[in-house]
């Protein structure tokens, strides 16, 4: 009787040195983003600020260096190209859009350069060994790809392209280049509270497009 081989996981760890085809996998970007961020609680933040403290267990594409605590060198911001799917990824585990919850708010920007980002929507993670299932892998896992990536192409990139694995649609990644060359506008296009009554559409959006509820 033949002994079944051992099961190889589609996304390994990295490899120590990551592979990179500027034509093919480096896209630019320079449309309108959306985030939703906490104004209050723990770790209040600006709407263009970059979170240094990481890595955080529930985050996918932490670049941050472990142990957890604050590094300044790396730096990380989640952003969507659609509002819905900004509400989504920050209350895709109760599926509940808490208005009030922490102060959040929402805002939206257009960078005012192109931003430098690698896609992970190509080839890319298959030919350095892994699978574009790489997007939605354990995120222990995620995070440990997005520390190389950052630790090897941090100085030329500004970050991941890639998809929500909450509704499939484009997010945008930032890493801490976009602070050393400066990519955010003085102001931004929208920006409210979501318990706002401005932000009141983009929830009712939210809430139709995802099946979420709010509150």
């Amino acid at each position: 009787m033949t002994a079944n081989p051992p099961k190889v996981r589609k996304v390994p760890s990295p490899p120590a040195v990551l592979k990179l085809d500027q034509a093919r996998h480096i896209v630019e970007f320079q449309a309108p983003l959306w985030r939703v961020y906490r104004t209050q609680g723990g770790y209040p933040q600006t709407w263009d600020e970059l979170r240094h403290f990481g890595p955080v267990d529930n985050m996918r594409f932490d670049p941050h260096p472990l142990p957890p605590g604050i590094h300044a060198d790396s730096g990380v911001l989640y952003a969507a190209t659609l509002p819905h799917t900004a509400l989504g990824e920050v209350y895709q585990e109760t599926r509940n859009i808490q208005r009030a919850f922490q102060g959040n708010a929402i805002v939206s920007w257009t960078p005012t350069r192109p931003l430098v980002l690698l896609d992970l929507t190509s080839n890319w993670p298959v030919i350095n060994g892994g699978a574009a299932s790489m997007q939605m892998d354990a995120k222990e896992r995620t995070c440990e790809w997005a520390r190389a990536i950052d630790q090897q192409f941090g100085a030329d990139i500004d970050g991941l392209s890639h998809r929500s694995s909450i509704n499939h649609q484009p997010m945008v990644t930032l890493f801490a280049r976009t602070e050393r060359i400066p990519a955010f506008p003085a102001r931004p296009a929208f920006h409210a509270l979501l318990i706002d009554p401005s932000a009141d559409m983009i929830v009712d959006r939210a809430v139709q497009e995802l099946g979420f509820t709010s509150s």
